[in-house]
């Protein structure tokens, strides 16, 4: 069906003229009426009739003045949602996060990004950096948030926080408080973090840069808030996120074991398909990520 002809007869159907309706879609009176002829020859079927100076649909004209009402209605509806998809009004986010930045910041950025885009529908899911890069890269979530260095050629990566490692013991822990060297510290057994940890991949390289043999592994755990539980209640050492046990160092529930000689970085940051284009939901929430750092 020529939807041209079908648009000028649902104004024809709507303002029951053709000049009026010649008028309001820019046309001559000649064009609307070809078009009608046009839209009655292809159909096989008499849709309007002539009542003095106006026109009068018959019944299969009321029939398709209904119908092309709704479909016109619905392409409306269908323009809306696009425009709401092309502006990031409408659509999907996805993202994947090592535990720090999903304990920490995400919530509350989420919420505030729901808050501004009611209509996205935001999904948030947790794993190691291991797992968040394999889901960022099969294209499972569209961002990822990781607390480590990326190496990943396919990835590109803009760093947000500079977070410090440190080494934290149980309240009154013989090493609690005193700055020791590494060596000293690698002689305590360990609560180690779950296989493709970013924190565990720092402890281990750190003892082969340094020559020295790893920690005895005592329990490993999977997940930051229930490592540095099992440090509080009573057993061994944990290399954690100082921004993660801040509340907890300073109310004198653990402790810190300072390294001589040593300070440990590591980036919280965002990661993103490399040549990939985002999508506006992404670019949005980017965007108001980076504004909530700057104020």
């Amino acid at each position: 069906m020529n939807l041209h002809a079908l648009r000028i007869f649902t104004e024809v159907a709507k303002t029951g003229s053709v000049t009026r309706s010649a008028e309001n879609l820019l046309l001559s009176q000649p064009a609307v009426t070809a078009q009608l002829r046009n839209l009655e020859k292809e159909l096989a079927l008499k849709l309007v009739t002539l009542n003095g100076r106006n026109i009068q649909l018959t019944e299969a004209g009321e029939t398709l003045a209904v119908e092309s009402k709704r479909l016109f209605s619905l392409e409306a509806e269908i323009e809306k949602k696009m425009g709401e998809i092309l502006t990031g009004h409408q659509g999907s986010l996805r993202v994947c996060s090592t535990q720090l930045p999903s304990m920490k910041i995400l919530p509350r950025w989420l919420a505030q990004y729901k808050k501004k885009y009611p209509m996205i529908n935001v999904q948030m899911f947790k794993g190691s950096s291991q797992v968040a890069m394999s889901q960022l890269l099969d294209y499972s979530v569209d961002i990822a948030f990781v607390c480590s260095e990326v190496y990943e050629e396919k990835v590109d990566v803009i760093p947000l926080i500079r977070d410090t490692l440190i080494f934290i013991v149980s309240r009154g822990h013989h090493l609690g408080g005193r700055s020791v060297s590494l060596a000293t510290v690698m002689k305590e057994p360990f609560v180690f973090r779950e296989k493709g940890s970013a924190t565990r991949k720092k402890l281990v390289s750190l003892c082969e840069r340094e020559s020295i043999q790893e920690p005895k592994m005592g329990i490993e755990i999977e997940g930051l808030s229930e490592s540095i539980e099992a440090v509080k209640a009573g057993y061994g050492v944990a290399l954690v996120s100082e921004f993660a046990v801040k509340d907890l160092l300073e109310s004198g529930q653990i402790e810190k074991v300072s390294i001589q000689n040593m300070h440990l970085e590591q980036p919280i940051s965002l990661c993103m398909r490399k040549n990939d284009p985002n999508s506006p939901m992404v670019k949005n929430f980017i965007t108001m990520v980076k504004e909530e750092l700057t104020n």
